[in-house]
């Protein structure tokens, strides 16, 4: 999913508190609110890509898509370069190409393999989009919007990440893993799996991944921070498996990692579906709340008892 270049170094110093607890549940109910939902796919290139480009991986991508679209889902396809991508910046690099160029040319393998989705994708835009703004546009004409990369030192992971936020939609990461993991479960087979985490829990993983030589993530920092900022609904879900992922459209129970956003309302009006980290959610805020509740009697005090002395002298005042 990555293609090279400088990656942001500017955003490492954006999120100072990371909460480092993480929940240990072994399964996930989706947790989309009814309604019209815009998934935006971050198809990882591990999954469409082996020495070389996959002809069956793609057609049971494109199986999937085409059934779920006709069952009145919305999608935008986000696709990466993989091994391909990879092996091409590394001729680039072995030729003294600069990071800019060797990002340009990761741009152009991931839309290579985005060309290959054109023919068997259903009901799809004929061309590979580079403007994240025309999502929309291609979405409300009733076509399925297909992406590469488009940004220099930007994955197709955080392409992805702004078009879902440019569309208020849903990001899904399919790799080749099944979610979230504490390390590259591939290395260490003994990897913690993570079926639910917060923001701050999945940047803590990924600046603690990116310390450590070798190791790869799912997503890297900015697009998380993308999808932090906006508080955009995010899934994890290993793409070999489409029939879990047609399983979680679909709003059935799912395997993989979850990043829900949610608002301190819905936590404390029981608007959600519950699980341990709504639980965890709204024992903080209510102890939050209560403690403001706290604070703000207490700052009564002082303001009750002027105004009971000012009533006891106006008494003394008229009884003389």
């Amino acid at each position: 999913m990555f293609f090279g270049g400088l990656m942001f170094d500017i955003f490492e110093k954006a999120d100072k508190e990371i909460n480092s607890q993480y929940s240990n549940a072994d399964s996930n109910h989706a947790l989309i609110e009814n309604g019209e939902k815009i998934f935006v796919i971050s198809i990882g290139g591990s999954i469409l890509v082996d020495e070389r480009p996959n002809a069956k991986s793609f057609q049971k991508i494109a199986d999937s898509i085409n059934a779920l679209s006709a069952e009145g889902n919305k999608f935008v396809l986000v696709v990466g370069g993989g091994k391909t991508a990879r092996q091409y910046i590394g001729t680039a690099k072995q030729l003294n190409a600069n990071n800019f160029l060797q990002d340009e040319i990761g741009i152009q393998t991931t839309r290579l393999n985005a060309m290959l989705l054109l023919p068997i994708i259903q009901n799809v835009f004929p061309e590979i989009l580079t403007n994240v703004s025309k999502a929309k546009q291609v979405l409300d004409s009733g076509k399925i919007p297909v992406f590469g990369g488009i940004i220099p030192s930007f994955t197709t992971d955080a392409v992805g990440a702004l078009i879902a936020e440019s569309l208020d939609g849903i990001f899904v990461n399919l790799s080749n893993v099944n979610g979230v993991y504490s390390e590259d479960p591939r290395q260490n087979p003994k990897a913690k799996f993570f079926p639910e985490l917060s923001f701050k829990q999945l940047l803590s993983i990924i600046k603690k991944a990116q310390s450590m030589p070798g190791q790869h993530m799912v997503i890297d920092l900015p697009a998380c921070l993308i999808l932090k900022r906006s508080n955009i609904p995010t899934y994890f879900l290993n793409g070999n498996d489409l029939e879990n992922f047609e399983a979680f459209v679909r709003g059935q129970n799912f395997k993989g990692t979850s990043v829900i956003p949610v608002s301190e309302a819905d936590i404390l009006a029981d608007n959600l579906v519950e699980t341990k980290v709504s639980k965890k959610l709204k024992k903080k805020l209510l102890k939050k709340h209560l403690q403001k509740e706290k604070e703000l009697l207490e700052a009564e005090k002082p303001k009750q008892k002027k105004e009971k002395d000012e009533e006891m002298d106006m008494k003394k005042f008229l009884l003389h």
